[in-house]
């Protein structure tokens, strides 16, 4: 080949040997006459060096330096970018296939966990295209790093065919990751794991995700700055197509989001009129929404009719520290209980707890669709009463008894799953004819305490009973918990700890009747 003759002479002009070159590979653009980087691996460099050949690039290195940029980004990958590019391996295939298949498993990593510290438990419910990880990856580096711009652009001013060539290696890499178990397909797309989300959630932070990034960036820059050639990079950037910022597709748009209705583009920014127009064919002059509780809530019903029969939807926005309800509350039972306040965090845990109780066998209001930008998840409306109004409307003892046990029973099984609803009061259960559904799960967590949740669902109901009805609330509720449950749990359930939390809300005659029922069911 002609571009080989001149490629084996520029060697030779750079002093290096056709036969110390272990691998070769031309990366960029299929179309002649584009800049493309020529990677030579060989060990007559220390490291790596740059060389400008007019618009190109000759990257000279040895075989040790490309494998640590490929498998950690060791000099801020500024030499494994080039897979990121098409190329066209031309000596040792199977070296180069190796180094990509590397790197870009690194990149599909490298984005799952921002994506997991992003949007925490929910993100085992999103869907996620392939596309998404080389996109994501190219707008970050072409941000941080203008160099790389006019090849990536030439990469997308070619066919689509360079794209789909640089996708096939990232196919590669996440079924590799389906086999070891850290993604699963899903609905066109793949989600992380369970046991891959909890695994990053444990270990990492959003601290260490932007110092990760800064970390990059750093060695991206000092690694330019050390390479003697660089001259070659200032070359290029004096062109001012380089400075021109490069239009990437938004990554965004590859991902979705799981929910009852079919996968939902999580980019997108749906009213709560516009969501039943396009889900339903409902014109939003025929919604009826109504804002429901106080004035620190956020929750919404719209009602509205499809072909003559009632619909209605739940509808939830997520505020942060102006939300006082969690900010009281947070600052209440400092030392005792951490409830989580961030929004974010919050509608984190009611999506995933809401899917993972219902595959658990528990109800649980559906979720039809999901805005993350705005914080607001749209659910089945379940038509019944909460908890407290199911016991004030009891019109017999006998329906206040079966009342009280069945959430008694029913927080021992979710208690049996080893999950905590976190913030456990009797509204937490909507009763449904012969159906208790559980809502409100933003506090849930598998860390949580089970005798704080016992607790808070006898002291704090306790505020709205009289004292008989207290005693007898409690003493039917802690027999259907010891029905599945610990008694260990009811018995660290009447913490003083705990207790003090509800001084200033349940009166001290009402939480003592409430302590004796406990203890005399215990005792007997």
């Amino acid at each position: 080949m002609r571009f080989s003759d001149e490629v084996v002479e520029e060697l030779k002009r750079v002093g290096v040997a056709a036969e110390s070159v272990k691998a070769l590979s031309i990366h960029g653009a299929s179309a002649e006459r584009r800049p493309s980087i020529i990677l030579v691996i060989t060990d007559m460099v220390r490291q790596f060096r740059f060389v400008k050949r007019g618009l190109s690039l000759l990257i000279l290195a040895d075989e040790e330096s490309v494998l640590r940029d490929a498998s950690n980004e060791e000099f801020g990958g500024i030499i494994a970018h080039s897979f990121l590019l098409p190329y066209n391996p031309i000596i040792n295939e199977r070296l180069l296939k190796d180094l990509e298949r590397r790197y870009k498993r690194l990149v599909v990593i490298e984005s799952l966990q921002n994506l997991i510290l992003e949007h925490k438990l929910a993100s085992t419910r999103l869907i996620i295209k392939p596309e998404y990880f080389l996109y994501d990856k190219l707008r970050r580096l072409t941000a941080i790093y203008p160099p790389s711009r006019r090849f990536v652009r030439e990469m997308f001013r070619g066919s689509r065919d360079d794209v789909n060539r640089v996708l096939e290696g990232f196919l590669k890499a996440v079924k590799e990751l389906v086999e070891q178990g850290i993604l699963e397909e899903k609905h066109g797309g793949y989600s992380p794991t369970d046991r891959f989300v909890h695994e990053i959630l444990s270990r990492k932070t959003i601290y260490d995700r932007f110092s990760g990034e800064l970390e990059r960036l750093l060695k991206l820059y000092l690694t330019a700055s050390f390479s003697s050639p660089l001259d070659a990079i200032k070359s290029i950037s004096l062109d001012l197509d380089i400075l021109i910022p490069m239009k990437v597709p938004d990554p965004s748009k590859m991902l979705y989001m799981e929910t009852s209705i079919g996968p939902q583009p999580l980019a997108t920014s749906r009213g709560i009129r516009d969501f039943i127009h396009e889900a339903y064919g409902v014109r939003p002059v025929d919604v009826r929404l109504r804002k429901v509780g106080g004035v620190f809530n956020s929750t919404y019903f719209a009602s509205f009719k499809v072909d003559g029969r009632e619909e209605r939807i739940f509808v939830k926005k997520y505020l942060n520290w102006t939300d006082f309800k969690w900010v009281a509350a947070w600052l209440w039972a400092i030392g005792v209980k951490n409830f989580s306040v961030l929004a974010s965090s919050r509608m984190s845990n009611e999506i995933y707890f809401i899917n993972k109780l219902s595959e658990l066998g528990f109800n649980t209001a559906e979720i039809l669709h999901i805005n993350w930008p705005k914080k607001m998840i749209f659910q089945r409306y379940i038509d019944g009463v909460d908890g407290l109004k199911a016991l004030k409307n009891a019109g017999e003892p006998r329906i206040f008894d079966e009342i009280s046990y069945r959430m008694g029973k029913t927080l021992a099984m979710v208690h049996e799953k080893g999950i905590c609803i976190g913030d456990c009061n009797p509204f937490t259960f909507i009763f449904a004819g012969d159906e208790a559904y559980l809502v409100d799960l933003e506090q849930c967590s598998f860390e949580g305490s089970k005798p704080w949740d016992l607790c808070e669902l006898l002291f704090y109901t306790g505020h709205y009973l009289n004292p008989e009805e207290a005693e007898r609330f409690s003493k039917n509720v802690v027999q259907g918990y010891l029905d599945v449950g610990e008694r260990g749990v009811v018995r660290d359930a009447l913490d003083q700890r705990f207790m003090r939390i509800f001084v200033p809300w349940t009166p001290p005659w009402i939480q003592s009747r409430i302590r004796r029922s406990v203890r005399e069911v215990l005792g007997s």
